[in-house]
């Protein structure tokens, strides 16, 4: 009976295919059934993998990109920055693949795609919260708008993935301008205020070390804000863990 039912799904998925085909985003081959929606498999496997390079022990940027004193990017070097949050780890850097993979993920609202995530960070998210020594998981809510437009949460989808226990104290209770069209002051004051924690949590966070998960850093504003909403509520340590880091090019308003 499994084998049969196993037979049929892929004979289902074998003809979804084909009636509505799709191609992979890296080397543009035709998806055929084992493939990972957005990718084949071998381009999947090949690009969305781990960043080794060394990070900044403020922000967490690929020193790579602004080099500045040993262990401490060029940007918070000079402008002397500090954060809500205590260290920022992440899988993969914002680009090529992966950041296709996340923008169709929530824009093109494929779901499936954020299991694939899920799998494929499931390694070294676990090595993360073991090291960091954490003792809860949060992941960043979306609006009530958000949930009705996109019809699930990203952060929530790729953690149920990973096959951890998570905890659901956040909430958005409004949509605020979009981030990506503003500077990172203005990042900083579009999302002040924007989260709470939920009323029958607020005693969870006193003395305790939280992991905050997100699907992408840019700025920091959004981690930064919850971080200091989380220490305001007791949380000892806030660290930040993200699916994608935005490095930073030249190009964004900071």
């Amino acid at each position: 009976m499994t084998s049969l039912r196993s037979s049929l799904r892929n004979l289902v998925s074998a003809v979804l295919d084909l009636l509505y085909p799709n191609f992979c985003g890296v080397c543009g081959s035709f998806l055929f059934r084992d493939h990972y929606f957005v990718a084949c498999k071998e381009c999947w496997e090949e690009n969305f993998t781990p960043y080794i390079g060394e990070k900044c022990s403020i922000c967490g940027h690929p020193l790579e990109f602004l080099p500045g004193a040993p262990g401490i990017c060029k940007r918070c070097l000079e402008k002397k920055r500090t954060f809500n949050f205590d260290s920022v780890s992440y899988f993969t850097l914002y680009q090529g693949l992966p950041e296709f993979a996340v923008k169709e993920m929530k824009f093109s609202r494929l779901k499936p795609v954020a299991h694939l995530i899920g799998k494929t960070i499931s390694s070294h998210f676990l090595t993360a919260v073991k090291s960091l020594n954490v003792d809860l998981v949060i992941p960043v809510p979306v609006s009530a708008e958000t949930l009705k437009e996109r019809g699930f949460n990203q952060t929530e989808e790729i953690l149920n993935s990973v096959g951890i226990n998570y905890i659901l104290l956040l909430e958005k209770p409004f949509t605020p301008k979009k981030q990506s069209t503003l500077s990172f002051k203005e990042r900083s004051e579009n999302v002040r205020g924007v989260f709470k924690v939920k009323i029958e949590f607020k005693m969870e966070l006193f003395g305790k070390s939280v992991l905050l998960f997100d699907d992408v850093f840019t700025t920091g504003a959004t981690a930064n804000e919850i971080a200091g909403l989380l220490k305001r509520y007791g949380a000892r340590k806030v660290h930040v863990y993200t699916v994608c880091y935005t490095p930073f090019l030249g190009s964004a308003r900071m």
